[in-house]
């Protein structure tokens, strides 16, 4: 794929605030014809520029420790040691980096014991591996898989069609926040009444 395109942008942006969303709402919402939304999203999915995932809150389906581990490989291992941690069901993110670790990764366990034999056992006999630095995670300030396509987005070259479908999206996007954060609150309270009853 050559690059996407304003349209591709929008429709991204409405389904990272509501991947629920159907064609005909999204385009709805942008003033596109449906097929042109299911058209464009199909070419999205297949060229693999995008995916539609569910996103558990690990906290609420039972993973209670969350930790972020850096990793000093052997050289020469890297590749090697990367293929074994992909494979982890415990680890959710590796990424190969430049700076004080070769390797960072993400990984959630359900208690205590579950992560001590991942460090122990698993990273422990894990040929190639030099050293490790764990952190556990505390709280999450902030969670977001979204990235900010319509925002980032430069209008100063944009044909007049383009500029205005740009607004239109912007200002979608918007209304489809308050209304995530107006749930995001409803249920946050009713889970605080429920946890008092």
């Amino acid at each position: 794929m050559t690059g996407i395109d304003v349209i591709d942008r929008c429709i991204i942006a409405l389904l990272q605030v509501d991947g629920r969303l159907s064609h005909a709402e999204i385009g709805r919402r942008l003033d596109i014809p449906e097929p042109t939304v299911r058209r464009r999203l199909k070419r999205l999915l297949d060229d693999d520029v995008m995916q539609i995932v569910a996103v558990p809150n690990p906290h609420r389906i039972g993973y209670e420790i969350h930790a972020v581990i850096g990793a000093k490989i052997q050289p020469g291992l890297v590749d090697d040691v990367v293929m074994r941690l992909t494979a982890m069901r415990q680890v959710r993110y590796v990424g190969i980096t430049a700076g004080t670790y070769d390797i960072v990764i993400e990984a959630l366990f359900r208690d205590n014991e579950d992560f001590r034999a991942f460090l122990t056992v698993t990273l422990g006999q894990l040929e190639g591996l030099r050293e490790t630095e764990t952190s556990y995670v505390l709280e999450i300030a902030k969670r977001s898989y979204r990235i900010g396509l319509a925002a980032d987005i430069d209008d100063d070259e944009m044909s007049s069609n383009d500029r205005q479908l740009l607004r239109r999206c912007r200002r979608e996007l918007g209304v489809l926040e308050e209304e995530a954060e107006a749930l995001h609150a409803a249920n946050g309270r009713a889970g605080q009444v429920e946890r008092k009853n």
